[in-house]
């Protein structure tokens, strides 16, 4: 299928590594002009440059997705490097903390979910619809998690931050549909990312984690880009504040 995205120009955070690294390579391959960004500016110019084969065409940038200084530097310095930004995901976000349960979790972990998760994609969603709704025209995509629904427990902030994208994905997506923005989210179960790695090394999480997920098998993160950058298309123009649940069955396990 023709996703007909060569020449866009994307903003892709979290891109280092991970979700956000597969979902620039998959753009990348798409022809789309991707500027990657995260808080590891080394990590992120490595990876940009090896997707990109060294061309100008994928690029790296520093990112702390909780700063709004830097979100509006980032998107100024990307539209004079590579042009108009015709989409944003929105991928970066920290690893759930300690499993410390609702009373023992303090406001240093609340907060450090919340910014970064949460308040980082609704800072990185207002800093490209200004010039999405002046162009009327753009796509974005913001992760969220099956954890939204309730599905962990004791990890209050990680739960809450998610849950709050979700609502907040639905209502920027009735705001921008007028103006030819879609928005929507994609919501992974357990993946195997670098995120992941430490958990699913322990005796018996591989395992026990297989038991829940339907199709018998762990999830990779090309498994959640491909749906990440078809959400990025004009074929899917005609989705508007939808969730893609990319969890392998463990949402209905």
């Amino acid at each position: 299928m023709d996703l007909s995205l060569d020449g866009k120009v994307a903003i892709v955070t979290g891109a280092a590594s991970g979700f956000g690294r597969a979902v620039a390579s998959t753009l990348a391959a798409e022809g789309v002009r991707v500027a990657g960004a995260d808080i590891n500016e080394a990590g992120v110019v490595t990876a940009m440059k090896e997707l990109g084969g060294g061309s100008a065409a994928c690029r790296g940038y520093a990112l702390d997705v909780s700063s709004r200084t830097n979100w509006s530097e980032l998107v100024r310095t990307v539209e004079e490097d590579l042009g108009p930004v015709d989409i944003l995901c929105n991928i970066a976000g920290p690893a759930p903390g300690p499993v410390s349960g609702h009373l023992d979790t303090d406001d240093d972990e609340w907060r450090r979910q919340i910014d970064g998760h949460l308040s980082g994609v609704f800072r990185g969603c207002q800093s490209v619809l200004p010039g999405m709704m002046e162009r009327r025209y753009g796509k974005i995509v913001n992760m969220c998690s099956f954890t939204a629904h309730g599905t962990v427990a004791n990890i209050p902030g990680y739960d809450a931050a998610f849950g709050g994208i979700l609502a907040y994905t639905k209502d920027l997506a009735r705001f921008a549909a007028p103006y030819n923005i879609n928005v929507n989210c994609v919501s992974p179960g357990n993946i195997e990312t670098p995120m992941t790695q430490e958990w699913m090394a322990q005796p018996g999480a591989r395992e026990r984690l297989l038991e829940t997920t339907l199709i018998g098998r762990i999830g990779q993160p090309d498994d959640v880009a491909n749906w990440v950058v078809f959400l990025a298309s004009d074929r899917a123009q005609h989705a508007v504040g939808i969730e893609i649940n990319v969890s392998g069955g463990q949402l209905i396990a």
